[in-house]
C-alpha cells in the first residue's frame, strides 16, 4: 500500500511532471462545450495518484492529454522540463513509446498474440531487439505472477489475468508515467483490487508516475493523493 504520510510533498519545484493550465474545447454547430477549463497537476517521480468525478466531467480527456494521446486546446504539459507539446506528431509518438504507459478500461490486447509477444510489443515497434524484449516480458510476467500463462492467448486467459498482462505491457519500456483508466472496471472486487494492489507495487519499484482515473473511492482513498475533476479543474 502506498503510504501518504511519508510520500514528499509535490510542488511545481520537485514535479516531474507538470500540467499547466490545460484548457479542452469541442466545437458543434453554433456552440462550444469547455470539457477542460484551467487543469493544473504536478507529479513526482514514484507518486501514485487518483482521479474521481461524475461521469461526463473529462476525466479520460485529461488523461488523454497528459498522455499526449490528444492535444489540449491551450495549456503547456512539462515531462522533466521538457516542453512535450512543442513536438511533432512523429517526435510525439516516439516519446509516447519511451515515455508513457497505459491500462485502459478495456485491456486491448491483440488476441492473435500470447501474453508474452503483447507485452513484446512496444518494444519491437520502438525497435528494440526480439530476443531482447522477450527476456523482458518473460521477467515482467513474473513479476505480476503469470510465468505460467505466458505463451496462452487472450482468449484462454481470465479478465484479470488479460488485465495484468495489460499492466506488464505498460510497464515493459520503463515508463516515467503510467497512466490507468478505470483498470479495475471490467473485474469483480476481489480480483479488481489484486490488480489495483499490481499497479501500487509496480509504481513503486519502478519509480513511476502514475495517475489512476476510477470511480471506486475507496481504492482512490489508499493512492498519495485522490483529486476530483469538476467544472474542469482539479481539486484536492
Amino acid at each position: 500500500m502506498q503510504n501518504k504520510e511519508n510520500h514528499p510533498q509535490t510542488t511545481a519545484q520537485t514535479a516531474t511532471f507538470q500540467a499547466i493550465n490545460i484548457k479542452k474545447s469541442y466545437e458543434e454547430i453554433g456552440s462550444r462545450i469547455d470539457v477542460l477549463t484551467g487543469v493544473d497537476l504536478h507529479l513526482n517521480r514514484g507518486e501514485m495518484i487518483s482521479i474521481v468525478g461524475a461521469s461526463g466531467t473529462g476525466k479520460t480527456t485529461l488523461l488523454h492529454i497528459l498522455g499526449t494521446l490528444d492535444r489540449p486546446t491551450a495549456g503547456t504539459l512539462l515531462y522533466e522540463g521538457v516542453d512535450v507539446l512543442s513536438k511533432n506528431d512523429i517526435e510525439l509518438s516516439a516519446y509516447r513509446n519511451r515515455t508513457v504507459g497505459f491500462v485502459f478500461q478495456f485491456h486491448h490486447l491483440l488476441p492473435e498474440f500470447t501474453a508474452l509477444e503483447n507485452v513484446m510489443m512496444p518494444g519491437l515497434i520502438g525497435g528494440r531487439q526480439k530476443a531482447e524484449m522477450a527476456d523482458q516480458a518473460a521477467a515482467i510476467l513474473g513479476k505480476v505472477k503469470l510465468s505460467d500463462r505466458t505463451h496462452h492467448k487472450v482468449g484462454e486467459l481470465s479478465g484479470g489475468e488479460q488485465q495484468r498482462v495489460a499492466l506488464a505491457r505498460a510497464i515493459i519500456m520503463k515508463p516515467l508515467l503510467l497512466l490507468a483508466d478505470e483498470p479495475t472496471g471490467n473485474l469483480d472486487t476481489k480480483t479488481g483490487y489484486k490488480v489495483f494492489q499490481l499497479l501500487q507495487e509496480m509504481s513503486a519499484e519502478y519509480s513511476l508516475s502514475a495517475v489512476m482515473v476510477t470511480h471506486n473511492l475507496e481504492l482512490a482513498n489508499e493512492t498519495n493523493r485522490c483529486l476530483t475533476l469538476a467544472d474542469g479543474k482539479l481539486h484536492e
